[in-house]
C-alpha cells in the first residue's frame, strides 16, 4: 500500500489549469509525444511535496518524469492495460475521482448545512413502528396505517408514551427501552426518520409517517447540543496468558504512581504497551461517539474535566488508564463540509440529490420520454406478458419497461411515479457519468494520469517486488556484498529501574548490587499502595535516548541517575552485545526494500538504453522561463 502512495504522488487529485497558446511537445519516447502542459500540471502539484531539494530543479525533477513515463510505455507495450483485473480496479478509482462532477450544488450545499445544524446538536425521541413487509399489498399498507393511527390517538390523548409504545411498538428493542431510542445526531437514522425527529418541538408528538421499514410515529424527549471530541492520554498492559495477574498488578501500580504525583507522561512512555501513542506520552488521537469500542468509550467520556484520570479499567485487550487531555466542541461548518457532503453522497438523502441533479442535466442532454407508454405504465395496464416498450431515450440511447421491471426488483419497490422518477433520474445520471470523459476535458486528464499510476503500479509488482520476494539468493547476496549497511552498534541488556526519590533510588541500587531480583525489590522498596520504584527490561544501543545522556555500557549496576526532583534511573547492565553485523533474519524487511530500490535502479537503465528518449530543448528552454516567471 506504500508503495501504491509514492506511485501515485505522480498522479493530480485536483487538477491545476495553466493557459498554453498552444500544445509544445515536452520530450518524445519512440516519437510518442509528451507534452509540457502535462509535465506543469503534475511538477506544479507535487513540487511542495518533495522532500529532497535537488528534486525539485526541473531539470532533476523531469529526469524522474521521463523515467516514471518509461515505465508506464513498458506497462503498455506488456498489454497490461487489458488485464481484467486492471479494468476492475481502475472502474473503482473512477467512482471515486467522478464525485465532485456530480450532484446540483445549490441542493447540495442546502443538505450540508441541514447536516451540519444537525451534527451540532442531538435529540432524544421515543419511537413506535408499525411494520410493512418489503412484499406486502395494498390491504397491508391500509392495516398497518390504521393501526399506527391507533397508536398516535392513545398517545396524544395522555396515555404516556411509554405504554402506548409496549403495546403497540414491533420494534424487537421496546420491550428493553420502552421505545426510548436515546440520543442520536444526523446521520444516525434514516433520513425521513431524522427528519421527522429534528422538526418536531421538544414534548410533542409527531404525525404518522412512513420509513422503508414501515409507519412510525414519534415522541421528541429532548434536544442538546452534541458532546463533540475529546482527546486522551493512555496508559495499557496487555494481558498475557503466562500470568494471568501480571496486567492488573502492574497496572495498579502505575495508577498508584500517577496518585502520589508520578508524571501521566513519563509513565506512559516508559510502561504503556500502546506502541502508537506511548512515545508521544501516552497521548491518542481525539475521537467522538462510535470511534472506540464501548468500554473505552464510555470511560473516556466519563472524565468530567481536563485533567482527570481514570481509575484502572479492563477490556478484553488488557487494562488501561485515561487521562483527560482537551475537549473539542464540534467544528466550524467550514471544516466538516467535506466530509459531510460524502455522507450525503453515500446515505439517504442521496435520493434528493439525484432527483435535483438529473432536472439539471436535462438541459444538458436530450432527454424524450414515450407519453403513451407511459400513461399504460400508470394505469397498470402492463402485465407481465406485456412485450418490451421504451419508457424514454437519452440521445440515442433507449431505457424501456424490461429494465424499469428489473429495478424494481432488484430494489425490492413497487411500481408508482415515485419510483420512475427515481428509475429515470438515476439513468440520467448513469448517463453522464458513463460519457463524461468526452463532455470534460478536466475529468479526461485525471483519469488518464490515473491509468498510468495503476499500471506503473501492476508493472512494479510484477518486473520488481514479487522479483525480490521471491530471489532469495539474489537478496542474500546483494545483503553480503552491503553488509557494511547493516550493522549494529554496541548493546546491552539492561533493566531499568525508575524512582521517585533520591533515597529509594540509593535503597534499590543497593540491593541490585546485592543481587536480589526485581520482585524482591519492590517487595522491600515499596509500601503498600504507594509505589516508589517501576522496572523494565530492554536492549539498547549505545546512545539510545533511553539511556541517561552520557552513560556507557558497562555490565553492572550504574549510580543513581537524576532526571528531575521526581525522576531518578538506576541501570542494571546484565550483559553487553558486541558491535556486529546484524542478521538476515533480524533485518529482513529492511534489506528487502533496498534490493527491490536496486532491481529498480537497474531496470531504469535498461529502459533507457530500450526506448529513444529525446527532449525538446527549445520547449525545455519555454517551460523554465514560465515557471520562473
Amino acid at each position: 500500500m506504500i508503495k501504491k502512495i509514492l506511485i501515485f504522488s505522480f498522479i493530480i487529485l485536483s487538477i491545476a489549469s495553466y493557459s498554453q497558446k498552444k500544445e509544445e511537445v515536452l520530450f518524445t519516447i519512440d516519437k510518442e509525444p509528451v507534452y509540457t502542459s502535462e509535465f506543469m500540471r503534475v511538477y506544479a502539484k507535487n513540487k511542495n511535496l518533495i522532500i529532497d531539494d535537488n528534486q525539485k530543479d526541473v531539470d532533476a525533477y523531469l529526469k524522474m518524469f521521463i523515467d516514471f513515463k518509461l515505465k508506464v510505455k513498458q506497462a503498455y507495450d506488456k498489454k497490461l492495460d487489458e488485464n481484467p483485473a486492471f479494468k476492475e480496479e481502475l472502474l473503482k478509482y473512477r467512482e471515486q475521482l467522478i464525485a465532485p462532477y456530480m450532484g446540483n450544488k445549490e441542493v447540495t450545499e442546502n443538505l450540508v448545512r441541514e447536516a451540519y445544524d444537525r451534527t451540532v446538536n442531538e435529540v432524544n425521541v421515543s419511537h413506535i413502528l408499525i411494520k410493512i413487509p418489503q412484499s406486502s399489498k395494498p390491504n397491508d399498507t391500509l392495516l398497518a396505517f390504521q393501526e399506527i393511527t391507533k397508536a398516535y390517538n392513545k398517545a396524544k390523548s395522555g396515555i404516556p408514551f411509554k405504554h402506548v409504545a409496549k403495546e403497540y411498538s414491533q420494534d424487537p428493542s421496546v420491550t428493553k427501552n420502552e421505545g426510548n431510542l436515546g440520543y442520536f445526531t444526523a446521520f444516525s437514522m434514516v433520513y425521513p426518520f431524522e427528519n421527522t425527529a429534528f422538526t418536531t418541538n421538544v414534548g410533542e408528538i409527531s404525525n404518522p409517517f412512513r420509513t422503508q421499514f414501515g409507519y412510525h410515529i414519534i415522541k421528541v424527549n429532548d434536544k442538546r447540543p452534541s458532546k463533540g471530541e475529546i482527546q486522551v492520554a493512555h496508559i495499557f498492559v496487555k494481558n498475557i496468558s503466562e500470568d494471568s495477574t501480571y496486567a492488573s498488578s502492574q497496572i495498579n501500580e502505575i495508577y498508584q504512581k500517577i496518585q502520589q504525583g508520578e508524571d501521566f507522561a513519563f509513565l506512559a512512555k516508559n510502561y504503556s504497551e500502546d506502541k502508537s501513542s506511548a512515545q508521544k506520552g501516552g497521548e491518542m488521537q481525539r475521537f467522538g461517539t462510535g470511534r472506540l469500542i464501548m468500554p473505552l468509550e464510555n470511560a473516556a467520556f466519563s472524565l468530567k474535566n481536563v485533567g482527570d484520570v481514570s481509575k484502572p479499567f479492563s477490556t478484553v485487550y488488557g487494562w488501561h488508564i485515561f487521562k483527560l487531555l482537551q475537549e473539542y466542541p464540534v467544528a466550524d461548518y467550514d471544516i466538516l463540509k467535506e466530509n459531510l457532503k460524502q455522507k450525503i453522497n453515500n446515505g439517504n438523502r442521496a435520493v434528493v440529490l439525484n432527483t435535483a441533479f438529473a432536472e439539471q442535466l436535462k438541459n444538458q442532454y436530450k432527454v424524450v420520454e414515450n407519453d403513451d407508454n407511459l400513461v399504460q405504465l400508470f394505469l397498470n395496464t402492463i402485465s407481465e406478458n406485456t412485450p418490451d416498450m421504451v419508457l424514454f431515450t437519452i440521445e440515442n440511447q433507449s431505457y424501456t419497461f424490461y429494465q424499469y421491471k428489473d429495478y424494481l426488483n432488484t430494489n425490492s419497490k413497487k411500481s408508482s411515479k415515485e419510483s420512475y422518477i427515481n428509475f429515470k433520474s438515476g439513468k440520467i445520471i448513469d448517463y453522464h457519468k458513463d460519457h463524461l470523459e468526452e463532455t470534460n476535458k478536466e475529468f479526461a486528464e485525471t483519469i488518464n494520469e490515473y491509468t498510468d499510476g495503476l499500471l506503473l503500479f501492476d508493472l512494479l509488482q510484477k518486473s520488481i517486488w514479487d522479483k525480490a520476494e521471491k530471489d532469495s539468493i539474489g537478496l542474500e547476496n546483494y545483503f553480503k556484498k552491503n553488509i557494511k549497511n547493516y550493522q549494529w552498534k554496541l548493546r546491552a541488556d539492561v533493566v531499568f529501574a525508575n524512582c521517585t526519590k533520591s533515597e529509594k533510588a540509593n535503597l534499590v541500587r543497593n540491593y541490585l548490587v546485592e543481587g536480589k531480583n526485581t520482585e524482591q525489590i519492590k517487595e522491600l522498596v515499596n509500601e503498600g499502595a504507594t509505589i516508589h520504584v517501576l522496572f523494565s527490561r530492554n536492549v539498547v544501543e549505545e546512545n539510545s535516548a533511553k539511556l541517561p545522556k552520557g552513560f556507557e555500557l558497562n555490565r553492572g549496576v550504574s549510580p543513581v541517575y537524576k532526571e528531575d526532583d521526581t525522576h531518578y534511573t538506576v541501570l542494571d547492565v546484565k550483559n553487553i552485545i558486541p558491535a556486529g553485523a546484524k542478521e538476515m533474519d533480524e533485518i529482513r524487511g529492511q534489506v528487502l526494500n533496498d534490493y527491490q530500490n536496486y532491481l529498480e535502479e537497474q531496470w531504469v537503465i535498461e529502459l533507457r538504453n530500450q526506448y529513444d528518449v529525446k527532449i525538446n530543448k527549445r520547449a525545455l528552454k519555454h517551460l523554465k522561463k514560465e515557471l520562473n516567471e
